[in-house]
């Protein structure tokens, strides 16, 4: 049995709270280091995606300005022979332990650990697995110490909703191309049951504006943005703009295949949320992963 701090479990909030914040694609990777640095100290992280049909990498890393060109290069290059790679497109949903892929002495030996973990000082790896479809992508926290119990637990806590929130900018950003030239206007919005203030607000997050531009285009206070979205997100039940804002589509598009009043029983679509528990109700005695 692991049993998680208190402080800990803390952490692990304001880490999810962190993940959903992220308003695009782009800013996913940033988003996720910044995140899980709030479970796991003196980690360093990468995200790393494997095109299945082209064998096309991309690696981005929390140590872009202390990595060299070469180290960089060779990153990239060794991605695809990660031993956590297998269990990743096997669909694994918990913070994979290298342990269980390959034996410590064997991959103290192959070039990923020679060339990349040795150059960088980071001997011991954890990875969590992200559902992209058609590749193989994972978060890879390092560190030169290795990972007690009690933060292997935390990162298997986490990977379900790392997983989520990329899915859902993957929506949004499916969205927002679909929807280039026609984004939903404030009195489409309205149709949902927001105040014209909601609804303005949710029109300029769906442009991709972020919250000091809002606040300029609308000439209110960025803590004033801050209360409408807030309460946008409680009324579409949704964690983050992004699941917001998809589900204000679903909402819309089901209002304009079958009108009916905005109070209508009708129930809604919702996003799809990961069956781990929420972090406030987290077992503190969590069997070990």
């Amino acid at each position: 049995m692991v049993s998680i701090s208190v402080q800990k479990a803390q952490a692990l909030i304001r880490s999810l709270e962190r993940l959903y914040s992220a308003d695009n694609l782009k800013q996913f990777p940033s988003t996720v280091f910044w995140a899980l640095g709030e479970i796991i100290d003196g980690g360093s992280f990468s995200l790393d995606t494997v095109d299945l049909k082209t064998g096309e990498v991309i690696s981005e890393t929390s140590e872009n300005r202390l990595m060299s060109a070469e180290i960089k290069n060779r990153t990239v290059e060794l991605v695809p022979t990660n031993p956590a790679i297998p269990m990743v497109r096997e669909g694994s949903k918990d913070a994979i332990r290298l342990s269980s892929c390959i034996a410590q002495r064997r991959f103290e030996q192959a070039p990923l650990h020679l060339d990349v973990s040795v150059s960088i000082r980071k001997r011991h790896r954890r990875v969590v697995p992200l559902e992209i479809p058609g590749h193989a992508a994972s978060v890879t926290v390092n560190r030169d110490t290795d990972f007690t119990d009690e933060e292997t637990l935390l990162l298997s806590l986490a990977a379900p909703h790392v997983a989520l929130a990329h899915r859902n900018l993957q929506r949004l950003e499916s969205l927002r191309a679909a929807g280039a030239q026609v984004v939903p206007g404030p009195q489409d919005l309205k149709r949902i049951g927001l105040t014209s203030r909601e609804a303005e607000v949710l029109h300029w997050v769906m442009k991709g504006k972020q919250d000091g531009a809002i606040a300029g285009i609308l000439k209110i206070s960025v803590r004033t943005v801050h209360y409408h979205i807030a309460r946008v997100l409680k009324k579409l039940q949704s964690e983050s703009r992004a699941s917001a804002s998809y589900e204000a589509m679903l909402k819309l598009k089901a209002s304009w295949s079958h009108p009916r009043p905005i109070h209508s029983n009708t129930p809604s679509v919702r996003l799809l949320y990961p069956s781990t528990s929420a972090p406030s109700k987290i077992d503190l005695e969590s069997k070990s992963a």
